[in-house]
């Protein structure tokens, strides 16, 4: 998967670790339009974490991630190298993803703490 050339440039700040956690997303918003939208978490970090869903949010928007299934980790791990189970997280950078079966779209984000 080609990430974009900002992203490639950057020093991550903590590593990444693998998922495959199903979530829920929606803006942070007070007005009444809601997009509501299921996807998969693939990878975290404690800073932020990447995500695909079927609904392409713009650079900048702030979400309310919502886990919906983690698998369940190892007695040995943790708890902070597991996902955070609700969040804020601003959107970084999106790509559309190639898939024959649906749109997708890829998205890096940043927790708000």
């Amino acid at each position: 998967m080609k990430k974009p050339p900002e992203e490639k440039k950057r020093k991550r700040g903590a590593p990444r670790s693998p998922t495959e956690a199903a979530i829920t997303c929606r803006p942070y918003t007070s007005s009444g339009a809601v997009h509501l939208s299921d996807g998969v978490m693939r990878n975290f970090s404690s800073d932020g974490s990447y995500i695909e869903t079927s609904h392409e949010f713009k650079s900048g928007t702030i979400l309310i991630v919502r886990m919906l299934f983690y698998p369940p980790p190892a007695s040995t791990v943790n708890e902070e190298s597991r996902p955070r189970t609700i969040c804020l997280a601003e959107v970084k950078w999106r790509q559309k993803l190639a898939d024959e079966n649906a749109v997708r779209f890829g998205m890096g984000l940043r927790y708000l703490d």
